[in-house]
């Protein structure tokens, strides 16, 4: 005669004896691992610079082992709603812009201040955002400088 004791057990159920009387006892230990959900931000582009009326672009990626939620907005966005106007600011004075970002591969837009929820990670757990930035045309309507905004991107699991 055998008997096997198997001293741990699943979380949530008690320790169980294995008993058996003749031949051999069998037994298991369950294993887990427990992957916490993880989100990284990469900004491909350190910082965009356009002159009058032109437009540049720039781009970052997100990488996570789950769904994830993308907010982007700017400091000085226009209104309080959804959109893709912003200022670039200098002083009390300001030049118009228009932010515009998209995921790669995608025409569809994503707004300022436009949360997106439940994005699937891409490839190997990567998404690669494309970000368009035109000024407004000025000429000699705003006196000369440097003007600035800032892209700030959020995300979350």
């Amino acid at each position: 005669a055998c008997s096997t004791a198997v001293m741990a057990g699943e979380e949530g159920r008690p320790n169980q004896d294995r008993g058996c009387n003749t031949g051999s006892c069998t037994g298991s230990i369950p294993i887990v691992v427990k992957v916490p959900k993880r989100c990284m931000l990469k900004i491909d582009t350190p910082s965009i610079a356009l002159g009058d009326g032109e437009t540049e672009t720039g781009r970052f990626s997100v990488g996570a082992n789950a769904n994830y939620n993308l907010l982007v907005d700017t400091v000085n966005r226009v209104g309080t709603s959804a959109t893709t106007r912003s200022e670039a600011k200098s002083g009390s004075n300001a030049v118009g812009i228009t932010v515009e970002t998209r995921l790669a591969g995608s025409s569809h837009l994503i707004k300022l201040n436009e949360q997106k929820n439940d994005i699937t990670p891409g490839r190997g757990g990567w998404n690669s955002y494309n970000v368009s930035v035109k000024s407004d045309y000025v000429g000699i309507s705003k006196p000369a400088g440097n003007y600035s905004d800032k892209l700030n991107i959020t995300v979350t699991l």
